[in-house]
């Protein structure tokens, strides 16, 4: 939604969290600490905001300071140590509002599993076989995450600073516009999000590649909610 984007998740013993996120530049921002601003907020979202029914039980909690980490173990293919390896959010770990942390980690664990037992007798060809699995397997998930976030920055900031954001990507708008009424383009977008296909192997399926070439130029739905104006408006009432 233009400077922001909101995250809604289902939790246990009928709970919920609504999570509104922007960037950190974006001072106006720091009021949705006050929960009457938040509430505000979310209730001028039409499609999120009958999740502010039922009782608050806590006030609204501040995160910042997300920051991309990668950590590599092998260098100029050369394990630099052995006996240890980083999986999931320890290996890397990106925005955690996509939801893609949990989704990597069972991933890598698996490999981590597959690479165990091919090699516990040897710690340096572990260390080295499981950097190749996971710069095949699971890199690719890490570094489209960083590159989606980076284009979604630049889009809060032009909204923000009123400025062109910058030009998507044809093929992914194409495959996002297919996936409002193509059951195989959404198949195929819940699959990139849920981290069990690339991109690449599911533009490759013809009824994907069929239903995007049918979109090629059309703009994916925006979902409702406020433009910048009201955002500001909403934020200083």
């Amino acid at each position: 939604m233009g400077s922001i984007s909101l995250l809604t998740l289902r939790s246990d013993n009928d709970t919920w969290s609504v999570t509104v996120f922007g960037a950190s530049a974006d001072h106006a921002l720091r009021a949705l600490r006050e929960p009457r601003v938040f509430d505000r907020l979310v209730a001028d979202c039409p499609l999120q905001a009958h999740w502010l029914d039922g009782t608050p039980v806590g006030g609204v909690r501040p995160m910042a300071g997300i920051l991309d980490s990668h950590r590599r173990y092998v260098v100029d293919g050369r394990p630099v140590v052995t006996g240890f390896v980083p999986v999931g959010d320890a290996w890397a770990c990106t925005n955690p509002s996509a939801g893609r942390g949990l989704s990597v980690g069972v991933v890598h664990a698996q490999l981590l599993r597959h690479t165990v037992r091919a090699h516990l007798a040897d710690p340096a060809a572990l260390a080295h076989d499981f950097h190749g699995r996971t710069e095949a397997v699971v890199a690719p998930f890490v570094r489209n995450q960083i590159g989606a976030d980076r284009i979604r920055i630049a889009e809060m900031t032009a909204a923000r600073e009123g400025t062109a954001p910058p030009a998507p990507d044809p093929a992914t708008m194409s495959l996002l516009a297919a996936a409002a009424v193509d059951p195989d383009a959404f198949r195929g977008v819940l699959e990139i999000v849920l981290c069990t296909a690339q991109p690449p192997e599911v533009f490759a399926r013809p009824a994907v590649r069929a239903a995007v070439e049918r979109h090629t130029g059309d703009v994916p739905p925006a979902p409702p909610g406020p433009e910048r104006a009201r955002l500001l408006e909403l934020l200083a009432a």
